[in-house]
């Protein structure tokens, strides 16, 4: 569980990582690859509005079982680039799938 001032501190640090990442990414040449970035920054954006409403999204992942706060616009964004990467081969829901944890 991260503090106010630990989640504002990873933000930050998960955007210059993600800065790097996508300059890097370039360099591949690789368009899947770099769609990888779009995925991160989907994430940081949802993180920070979790941020926000109080939220530690530290906490948030199917282990826990608490869900990130994601817009239904950002699913489909993420379906897009989920598709360009993986060919259709994974799919975007809008609930979590019911089957157990492991």
């Amino acid at each position: 569980m991260l503090t106010p001032a630990d989640r504002e501190l990873a933000l930050s640090r998960m955007e210059e990582a993600c800065s790097r990442f996508y300059r890097d990414a370039i360099s591949t040449g690789n368009h899947p690859f770099i769609e990888f970035t779009g995925v991160m920054q989907a994430y940081i954006k949802s993180c920070r509005r979790a941020h926000e409403a109080g939220i530690d999204f530290s906490d948030c992942n199917r282990h826990t079982g608490q869900q990130l706060p994601i817009e239904s616009f950002e699913l489909a964004y993420l379906a897009e680039k989920l598709d360009c990467i993986f060919d259709g081969r994974i799919e975007v829901r809008s609930e979590p799938a019911t089957e157990a944890l492991s």
